[in-house]
């Protein structure tokens, strides 16, 4: 049956806005690899704001836009429908199509808790949600045994804030900022000042390459070392840093031996530089692909590391150390958390649902010195990990759970929490939804599927 020519302009309409929307995505997934952002550079050389940027760095108001304007045009298309229906048939008949409310959906309503920071001469939690772009500040001792939920004392959140999916937060203690990392599309990196809440501009914002997971502050040398997961790279500016600013250093290379690298944590005191990775392993310029011996193989895989670098490392510096091997248990290693104090650092392993604590200077396949682990621990998708050594505790969040999870600093095994951060009732599933950007349907099996 021939299309009534309105209903064929509309839909050419509707699709030109749809290739701009994904126009936009597309440019930002699939744009020639660099290490740097060249659409964000591009907009805050020519003068750009935080609250100024282009149509495809923009997508919440993009996509508010193309809403509007499709549905204007399909109230216009249902109304042509109904007259061609009526002059064709002579009588009235119910249009297919058009502003039509979903049979159901599923989201998640509730925060996705990623990273989490812990200031304890300020009582204060800091949490990233990277579900519905937010930053929660807690009272530290916020949580408790029951089914409650806790309560954040601020919430930071909304279009003003230019956050998406944020993964990794660092906190400067001194100046009372917060670092705020957007991992997928974001490209951004937003600093707050602690004391502020609701929709609200960053005190200022720096772009950073696609692919960016995790932060770490040094306050030894006003530094922040940011991790890209898909080019193998570790990025370093200074505190300040804004807009394009490029980055003191890049730490980058084959002899790096960074392989999707995510938890990132400084520690001052041994002018070291801890970095977690996965393990999987592309080239994603052909300068690196040239490079390869014996001409173009592709990717690799290795087993999950915690690789440590001179502070000063840059280029294609190796590791000091790296903790790797079987008897290491890490499996899909997220956030780190240091505890200075005792030589000890904590890992979030997402892939086995437990924490893993070794020695500071671990090397080689070192086994951990304590797991926590079990049906009693609450622990379950791990993401963010954070040691307060002045209240001798260890701050767990749940990706796959509304939950973050107190434990003492020493403890070990399938122990209890001391206390449960709740922020959805008790027993709501998570969606563990992250930017998902296609679907499938598996008719064998009657499930939908959703990438990630």
């Amino acid at each position: 049956m021939a299309m009534p020519e309105k209903r064929t302009a509309w839909l050419m309409s509707v699709g030109a806005g749809a290739m701009l929307i994904a126009g936009c995505f597309n440019l930002l997934f699939h744009a020639t690899p660099s290490i740097f952002s060249s659409r964000i550079q591009t907009n805050l050389a020519a003068g750009s704001s935080a609250e100024e940027d282009d149509s495809c760095a923009d997508t919440t108001e993009l996509a508010m836009a193309m809403t509007a304007w499709s549905q204007t045009q399909q109230r216009g298309a249902i109304a042509a429908d109904r007259t061609s229906s009526v002059a064709t048939s002579g009588s009235e008949t119910a249009p297919v199509g058009g502003d039509i409310a979903p049979a159901r959906s599923v989201a998640d309503s509730y925060a996705s808790l990623h990273s989490v920071a812990v200031d304890p001469d300020a009582n204060q939690v800091v949490v990233s949600d990277s579900n519905r772009g937010a930053i929660f500040f807690y009272d530290r001792n916020a949580g408790g045994n029951g089914a409650q939920m806790a309560n954040p004392e601020r919430v930071i959140r909304g279009p003003r804030t230019g956050m998406m999916f944020v993964a990794g937060i660092a906190l400067d203690t001194s100046d009372r900022e917060v670092f705020a990392v957007n991992n997928d599309i974001g490209d951004r990196m937003e600093v707050f000042l602690y004391g502020v809440e609701g929709n609200t501009k960053p005190k200022r914002v720096l772009s950073v390459p696609h692919g960016a997971w995790g932060v770490a502050f040094n306050p030894k040398r006003n530094e922040v070392a940011v991790s890209i997961e898909h080019p193998n790279t570790v990025v370093v500016y200074r505190r300040e840093a804004s807009g394009s600013e490029a980055p003191l250093r890049v730490l980058r290379g084959p002899e790096t031996e960074l392989a999707d690298p995510h938890g990132i944590v400084i520690d001052p005191g041994h002018n070291e530089m801890l970095v977690a990775n996965h393990g999987n392993w592309a080239p994603l310029t052909r300068e690196e692909e040239e490079a390869t011996e014996g001409g173009l193989k592709g990717g690799h895989f290795a087993l999950p590391s915690i690789n440590t670098y001179a502070i000063e490392a840059k280029g294609d510096d190796k590791p000091t150390r790296k903790i790797q091997g079987g008897q290491t248990q890490l499996n899909w290693p997220m956030g780190i958390g240091l505890d200075a104090m005792h030589d000890e650092i904590a890992v979030a392993n997402y892939g086995t649902n437990s924490i893993l604590i070794f020695r500071r200077d671990a090397t080689g396949n070192a086994a951990p010195v304590r797991v926590i682990k079990g049906d009693r621990t609450g622990v379950l998708g791990p993401m963010g990990v954070a040691i307060d050594t002045k209240n001798d505790e260890l701050w767990v969040t749940n990706y796959r759970d509304h939950t973050a999870v107190v434990f003492a600093r020493t403890a070990n095994g399938n122990v209890a929490p001391k206390r449960v951060l709740r922020n959805a009732p008790a027993g709501t599933p998570a969606v563990g939804f992250g930017n998902p950007g296609a679907i499938a349907y598996d008719s064998k099996r009657g499930q939908i599927l959703v990438p990630n």
